[in-house]
């Protein structure tokens, strides 16, 4: 779509138009399930929060500066409208303390062969199998790049916390799915999710 179409697009969106919030939703609803996924805990909450977030896309379209990029605008809308949705479920039911959370089991595939699990597995699958509040914290910080400040703002909750539930998120990870890597090639693999997901 290039820009006299998206913004003849928008026009119509503004102006109530059915057919164009349809084509608009066709346009961006896969990637953004996707994003929705990365902080739901399961696939149908997934999907409440893109129906949510795109109500709320369509309510605030003349917000929309057409000098940056409609996906990356709606994507910060979903990604804000996921952490209300978190946050209004009681946000302290996911941080989980370190302690308690579920016991780690070895991982199912051979040590050493990351590489190859990933072709037949997906790094985004894995990271779904994070607890909650991890994720959350994880995802803040590596895709969508917000500090640690800005994600205790965010969530309502400490800068301290947050820097405790990416390292619980970091520790999880090595433990239960990336045993052999250190935390450098866990960061790697994550930005490699960001390409896969955005």
């Amino acid at each position: 779509m290039d820009k006299h179409e998206q913004k003849q697009l928008l026009r119509k969106c503004i102006s109530g138009k059915r057919e164009a919030h349809k084509k608009l939703y066709d346009t961006f609803a896969e990637d953004m399930f996707k994003v929705c996924c990365m902080y739901a805990p399961d696939a149908d909450t997934a999907n409440d929060f893109l129906q949510e977030g795109f109500l709320k896309v369509f309510q605030n379209l003349h917000k929309y500066k057409p000098s940056g990029s409609l996906g990356g605008w709606i994507r910060r809308v979903m990604v804000h409208n996921c952490i209300d949705l978190i946050r209004r479920d009681h946000w302290t039911r996911v941080m989980i303390p370190f302690e308690d959370s579920p016991a780690i089991t070895e991982p199912s595939f051979v040590e050493n062969d990351f590489e190859r699990n990933l072709n037949s597995r997906s790094f985004f699958d894995i990271v779904r199998e994070l607890p909650l509040g991890y994720r959350t914290v994880l995802n803040l910080f590596y895709m969508e790049e917000y500090t640690h400040k800005e994600i205790a703002q965010k969530l309502e909750i400490t800068e301290g916390t947050s820097k405790s539930q990416l390292a619980k998120a970091k520790n999880y990870l090595r433990q239960k799915v990336l045993k052999s890597l250190t935390t450098e090639e866990i960061e790697f693999y994550v930005g490699r999710l960001v390409k896969e997901v955005v």
